[in-house]
C-alpha cells in the first residue's frame, strides 16, 4: 500500500467519524434541536388565540344589535312560541314602572344546566305583547367579537368605545348606544363607595361582565 493510499484512508475514516459525532452534525441539525421549542412557544400563542376564536358564537348564540339568535326585539308572543319550543320555556314575569309584564325563561337545548336567557315582554298596540328585552346570563351567547358573559370589561370598551356606565334598574350597566347593547358588570369587584353613573376609565379593565341586555 503506498503513502498517498495510507493518507486516502486515514482521510477517509476521520471523515466518516465526524459524520459520527455528535459534535460533527450539520448545523441544519443543530438548529432543529432548537426548532421544538421554539415551536412550544408559538403553539401557546395560538392557543390563546385558538381560545379566543373558540369563544366565538354560533347562529344560534349570536348577540346582535336588537337580536340574539333567533330572538328579534319586538317579536310576538306567538312568533316566540312558533320558532322556540315550549319545553325550553318557563313563563313568569317581571315588574316595569310599577307594572307586571309576562316573561320567559328559556333553557338551551344544547346545554339545559346553562344559565336561564330572559325574555321580557311588553303590551304593545292592541294588547298585543311584543319582546321588550332580552337577558342574557349563558357564556354561550357572544357577539361577533367574542364578547359576552365572562369576558373582561377592558375587551368590551376597546371594541366597542364604551364611555358611562349607571345603574340602571337593578343593574349597573354599561350601554352600547350603536349595538343598543348593555354590558352588566360584577359591581362587587368595584370601590363600595361607587357612584351611580361612572365614567368607563374609572372601571377596573378586569371587571367581569355577567349578564348582557339586548335592548
Amino acid at each position: 500500500m503506498t503513502k498517498n493510499t495510507l493518507l486516502s484512508a486515514a482521510l477517509l475514516l476521520a471523515a466518516l467519524s465526524a459524520c459520527d459525532s455528535p459534535t460533527g452534525r450539520t448545523p441544519a441539525a443543530s438548529g432543529g434541536t432548537e426548532t421544538p421549542f421554539a415551536g412550544a412557544e408559538g403553539a401557546t400563542d395560538a392557543a390563546a388565540l385558538s381560545s379566543s376564536a373558540a369563544r366565538l358564537p354560533d347562529s344560534l348564540h349570536l348577540i346582535s344589535p336588537s337580536q340574539v339568535g333567533r330572538l328579534r326585539l319586538n317579536m310576538k308572543e306567538r312568533e316566540l312560541l312558533a320558532v322556540v319550543p315550549a319545553a325550553q320555556l318557563t313563563k313568569t314575569s317581571y315588574q316595569y314602572k310599577g307594572a307586571t309584564y309576562p316573561a320567559y325563561r328559556l333553557r338551551d337545548a344544547q346545554q339545559p344546566k346553562a344559565p336561564e336567557t330572559i325574555l321580557e315582554f311588553i303590551s304593545g298596540p292592541d294588547s298585543v305583547y311584543t319582546l321588550r328585552r332580552i337577558r342574557v346570563y349563558d357564556p354561550q351567547y357572544r357577539t361577533a367579537e367574542g364578547i359576552g358573559v365572562g369576558s373582561p370589561f377592558g375587551a368590551a370598551r376597546q371594541v366597542y368605545g364604551l364611555t358611562r356606565v349607571r345603574q340602571d334598574e337593578d343593574d349597573f350597566v354599561a350601554i352600547s348606544g350603536q349595538m343598543r347593547i348593555g354590558w352588566i358588570l360584577d359591581e362587587k369587584s368595584l370601590p363600595a363607595d361607587h357612584g351611580t353613573d361612572m365614567s368607563t376609565s374609572a372601571i377596573p379593565p378586569a371587571t367581569r361582565i355577567i349578564g348582557v341586555r339586548v335592548r
